[in-house]
């Protein structure tokens, strides 16, 4: 979980874009479900569908792609926030933008069919915690910790450590995706409001912060 640390500006940008056309005749069925579906395969996998660029009247995929870049960063920054890492390297942000890409591709997450209640809109979304990292520090950190304490006292720069430091905790995060484990399910609610001024839908709360806490557990 990302405990303390402030909601990234893809999930604040994503959550009042709001919801447009719903009424119209190719707007899909359940629009509150495609438009939470949407999002969260924006922030998680980099990928959106034509259903959720069409209820979101979004002419330009480009800034969808840029809220997911913004989210993989925040991940990369919590990292080094995470594992006591200093200020990172351009070398060190591609390698670990690069790790949560792929460690994003293995996410769980299953969005339920809305509920409608008065105009209003809940959406159940189930997560599977990812949990490679927190058996990285349950398993293998300890040990880690000793190998490179023993580098240090070998001569290492600082420089030269926390690139040993970073290269090595993401070699032992990508061996454990060989075999990805998943924590017991968890369910949110997501509520799709409309705004009684201009009529449109958004999410209401931090329903979407919530999320993000569960898809990878720390």
């Amino acid at each position: 979980m990302k405990k303390g640390i402030h909601i990234f500006s893809a999930i604040v940008l994503l959550s009042i874009l709001a919801l447009t056309g719903c009424g119209g005749q190719d707007a899909p069925s359940d629009f509150a479900q495609v438009y939470v579906r949407g999002i969260l395969d924006t922030l998680y996998l980099g990928e959106y569908s034509e259903d959720f660029l069409s209820v979101t009247d979004t002419q330009d995929p480009a800034g969808l792609e840029a809220e997911y870049l913004a989210g993989l960063e925040t991940e990369v920054h919590y990292f080094a926030y995470y594992f006591g890492v200093g200020e990172l390297t351009e070398s060190a942000k591609a390698d670990l933008t690069e790790l949560y890409r792929d460690l994003y591709q293995l996410s769980r997450y299953e969005v339920q069919p809305s509920v409608s209640l008065d105009g209003s809109y809940t959406v159940n979304v189930i997560v599977e915690p990812l949990d490679i990292i927190d058996r990285v520090v349950k398993e293998d950190l300890e040990t880690f910790a000793a190998e490179m304490k023993i580098a240090s006292a070998d001569g290492l720069t600082s420089d030269e450590y926390e690139k040993q430091y970073i290269e090595g905790l993401i070699g032992l995060i990508r061996e454990k995706m060989d075999t990805p484990g998943y924590g017991e399910p968890v369910t949110l609610t997501l509520e799709v409001v409309q705004n009684p001024e201009d009529e449109l839908y958004y999410i209401k709360g931090n329903g979407l912060a919530e999320i993000d806490e569960q898809i990878i557990q720390y």
